[in-house]
Order: C-alpha cells, then structure tokens, then sequence
C-alpha cells in the first residue's frame, strides 16, 4: 500500500472515531429501580411526592443536579466511574440519580444543555452518600415570590 493511500485511510478512520459516540448511555426510567452491570439505580426527584420517597434512603449515593439559582435539572446524562474504569453512563429526565455502591471513592461527570460538571463522591460505609452538581449558568429565570395583594 503506498503512503498516500495509507495516510488517506488513516485520516478517513480517524474522522469515523471522532463522530461516533465515545459513550452509549442507558435511560433510566423514572422512579423505577433499574439495574445496570451489577448495581442498581434510579432516576427521580420530580415533583415533592418522589423526592419524599422513603425508597430512597436506602441507595448509598445520591446524585443531585441543580443549575442556576438553586433549581434542580433534569435531561441529563451521568458517568459513573471509579478508577478510570466507567461503571455507568445512564440518562435521566430527572434531577436525582441515586445508585447502590459499595462504600468507596468514585467519580461523576453529568452533561445537561451542552454542558458539563464533575466531582468525586464519598459513598460511606453506611447512611449515603450526597453530591451536588451545579451548572451556575443553566436553566430557566426563577420568577419572583407572587405577592398576596399585587399594587392597583
């Protein structure tokens, strides 16, 4: 094979690997346990009645996704990873991700908007674990507080 043909079939192979996607996400269902490659995991936290699940207290990380001024994010996709190896990539409409580990040190990268945030999370031997991720510049305006008696 010549050089031109080879460079040719280099540059072609390497456009491919950089249009395919680097990681295929599961969708999680909402409020419905799932489990993926040996875990279980569920996406919630829309509405108080979900996040008041008491389900939930028993999953040692929980996963909270929130964007400018506080309010939580939903469309999202999560990584999972410990020690470079990725354990999940799952997507989730709402702003909780919570997961059974095994206590130990693990780290996180969701994507929301085109966006991305990271951190590392603690899950602890017991009771669970809590990460915050925030993206400071997404989401919608908060509207301000509705006054009881608007001005005339």
């Amino acid at each position: 094979m010549n050089r031109q043909c080879r460079n040719l079939l280099m540059a072609l192979f390497s456009a491919i690997v950089m249009v395919m996607p680097a990681r295929a996400a599961s969708r999680l269902d909402p409020d419905k346990p799932q489990q993926l490659q040996g875990m279980e995991a569920v996406c919630t936290g829309i509405g108080l009645e979900a996040r008041a699940d008491p389900r939930w207290q028993a999953y040692s990380l929980k996963v909270e996704v929130a964007g400018k001024g506080g309010q939580y994010l939903g469309d999202l996709t999560l990584f999972l990873q410990q020690n470079g190896k990725e354990l999940a990539a799952v997507q989730c409409d709402g702003p909780w991700i919570l997961f059974r580990l095994p206590a130990g040190r693990y780290q996180i990268e969701a994507q929301t908007e085109g966006k991305t945030a990271r951190s590392g999370a603690i899950v602890p031997a017991e009771g669970q674990g809590r990460v915050i991720l925030r993206f400071p510049d997404t989401g919608g305006e908060i509207a301000p507080p509705m006054q009881e008696n608007p001005p005339q």
